[in-house]
């Protein structure tokens, strides 16, 4: 597997263009959750994970990081990045390149947790799984940490004070 994994190759469609001329943000969405889905798929934990073994996972929380504009007909490749893994949890990030122009266009971070779907609550991964996962993560420690990562959102001073 290629570290970083590329999760998506596409052209933006017309149809994801909004009233402002450019690519509406829940397309971004989209676009990364099919890259998480192809990434989770390349690690052991897609479908044929959930149907063998009746666990999968769930997102526990997400962030989404706009940069830069898209446009129609912009090739976009979406990198996908496994930072780090714990025994239930697995923490990802997804950088959103606009190959057309040159520039990262979003950043997306989340951080999945495991679930028995039987029980419907939390597991943790199996251990030869687990282990796997490790040696992954292992592979993008070599790699500089991408810009954004553990980003929050930070509301401009005072804007409280001016809309209460």
């Amino acid at each position: 597997m290629n570290i970083p994994f590329i999760g998506l190759n596409i052209i933006v469609p017309k149809e994801w263009i909004d009233v402002n001329g450019h690519m509406n943000a829940t397309h971004y969405g989209l676009a990364v959750y099919d890259a998480h889905f192809n990434f989770t798929e390349a690690i052991g934990l897609g479908e044929a994970y959930v149907r063998s073994t009746n666990c999968g996972k769930a997102v526990l929380e997400s962030h989404m990081i706009y940069e830069r504009e898209v446009s129609e007909g912009d090739e976009l490749e979406i990198k996908s990045w496994l930072l780090a893994v714990d025994k239930k949890r697995l923490h990802f990030f997804h950088e959103v390149y606009n190959i057309t122009q040159g520039f990262r266009a979003a950043a997306s971070e989340q951080v999945d947790i495991h679930i028995d779907l039987n029980a419907r609550k939390s597991s943790e991964l199996p251990a030869e799984l687990y282990l796997q996962l490790q040696a992954i993560v292992s592979g993008y420690l070599k790699l500089p940490t991408p810009e954004g990562v553990g980003s929050n959102i930070k509301p401009p001073k005072n804007i409280w004070l001016t809309s209460r």
